[in-house]
């Protein structure tokens, strides 16, 4: 089988996982902490602000896009099931946000990073997205080419020495082993030379986190305590987040027509 003939296959089960499930833990909520933490913690790491546009792959019902719309002007929100980005467009339209700060894309994405003669931008974002791709370093290279000069890319992954995940795979509904298994497969080291073999230049990589959102959001005290626990050195391998970021040259080369 072609690494192509993997990609179709591989969309068609994304597209089938997140058509036909709720999918609760995914969904855009008014007051999530959580969601806020981690998307504000990506825009800090890679130095998005106001006015800026953002590319999110990966952007599913939106948990992540509304905190990160929070940072920048606009949000492009590129993913391949039409039934979440439906309802990422009802919770902006429900929010009253612009339609013109947030543009969704249904699409694949390395079909959309294929795209030579499409927009550069100057930062691409996703959150939980890497593990869950057949060929992390071919997409990785594509969506290198979609980076304006000195453009910078960033994903927040799960930390796979942190014991938790394997729990929260088995105790969740609407997560399975078959679409998860891939976070125990992906290390830093290996996103990180996908990168350098993509011609990015490696930033400052970083673990953060601890508690789940179910007690984030619920106890406010937690997040002081969060915040202690990530000062801890001893901690610091297993915390569960891991912020991988890469930009781009100032010149690079134009793609091959």
């Amino acid at each position: 089988m072609t690494g192509s003939d993997r990609n179709t296959r591989h969309v068609e089960r994304q597209q089938r996982f997140y058509d036909t499930r709720v999918h609760d833990h995914l969904q855009a909520k008014a007051a999530d902490y959580y969601a806020s933490k981690l998307a504000h913690r990506l825009a800090d790491s890679l130095g998005i602000g106001p006015g800026d546009r953002v590319l999110e792959v990966g952007a599913g019902f939106g948990r992540f896009t509304f905190p990160l719309l929070e940072r920048c002007g606009q949000v492009v929100a590129l993913d391949l099931s039409a039934v979440a980005l439906e309802k990422l467009e009802a919770e902006r339209a429900a929010r009253g946000i612009e339609a013109s700060r947030i543009e969704a894309h249904c699409g694949d994405l390395d079909a959309f990073s294929a795209d030579a003669s499409g927009e550069r931008f100057d930062f691409i974002v996703g959150f939980f997205l890497l593990h869950h791709l057949p060929r992390v370093e071919h997409s990785v290279a594509g969506l290198a080419r979609r980076l304006a000069p000195a453009g910078r890319i960033g994903f927040l992954e799960p930390n796979r020495r942190n014991p938790l995940f394997l729990a929260q795979v088995a105790a969740c509904a609407d997560m399975t082993w078959a679409e998860e298994r891939g976070m125990f497969a992906l290390s830093r080291r290996g996103i990180e030379a996908a990168y350098r073999a993509a011609g990015l230049e490696v930033m400052a990589a970083g673990n953060f986190g601890f508690f789940p959102p179910q007690v984030l959001n619920a106890w406010p005290l937690s997040r002081r305590l969060e915040s202690w626990l990530e000062a801890r050195r001893a901690l610091h391998g297993v915390l569960p987040f891991l912020v991988l970021a890469a930009n781009a040259p100032v010149s690079r080369p134009e793609p091959a027509t």
